[in-house]
Parts: structure tokens; C-alpha cells; sequence
């Protein structure tokens, strides 16, 4: 029987003496992976609609690549991670974002 990897407890926002905010522990890699997918897929629509705004576009257009970028490297991860009969089962993630269109709009 294959291990398959669990993430540990890590706390991510600590204020004072106290972890205010914590990752959980025993949790499959790519469960883990799967939400943070879905989360920066949500922050990357964000970004895009901002960088419809004149006065901000520059600055979110920057935060869109980063985020674009870092989504990009936790699908990769997540491919590493999954279990081969999970990976059967789903359809792999498919980022809109990733994809360009016309006018260099994503």
C-alpha cells in the first residue's frame, strides 16, 4: 500500500504570542491542493475584473500574473501529488485564466 502524503499543522497568521489562523494537519496533499486551486481560480476572477479599472489596472495586472503564476505551480504540484486513481476519475483542472484571448485579455 502507497503513503500518500498528508500535510501538518502550520500556523499562517500569528498576532502577539498566538496562532490566530492555522493549517490543518492530516490531510491528503492533493485535497489540500485541490482547494487551494479553487481559491487562487476565485482571486485570479477578482483580479481580473480590477484590471478593468483605469486608475488600478497596472498594479492588478501585476497581482494577476503573480496569482496566475503561483496557480500555475500548485496545479503542477498537485499533478506530482495526486493518486493515479483519483486522477482517473477527475476531469484535471482546467484554468480559465491560463487560457488568452483576443486583445490579450485572459
Amino acid at each position: 500500500m502507497k503513503h500518500t502524503p498528508e500535510t501538518v499543522d502550520h500556523p499562517f497568521s500569528v498576532h502577539g504570542l498566538h496562532d490566530v489562523l492555522q493549517a490543518a494537519g492530516g490531510i491528503p496533499v492533493h485535497e489540500s491542493l485541490d482547494a487551494a486551486i479553487d481559491r487562487l481560480q476565485v482571486a485570479i476572477g477578482g483580479v481580473r475584473e480590477l484590471m478593468q479599472i483605469s486608475s488600478i489596472s497596472i498594479q492588478a495586472s501585476l497581482v494577476f500574473f503573480a496569482a496566475e503564476s503561483a496557480l500555475a505551480l500548485v496545479i503542477a504540484a498537485h499533478a506530482g501529488v495526486a493518486p493515479q486513481n483519483e486522477s482517473a476519475q477527475r476531469a484535471p483542472h482546467k484554468p480559465a485564466s491560463l487560457v488568452r484571448r483576443a486583445g490579450g485579455a485572459a
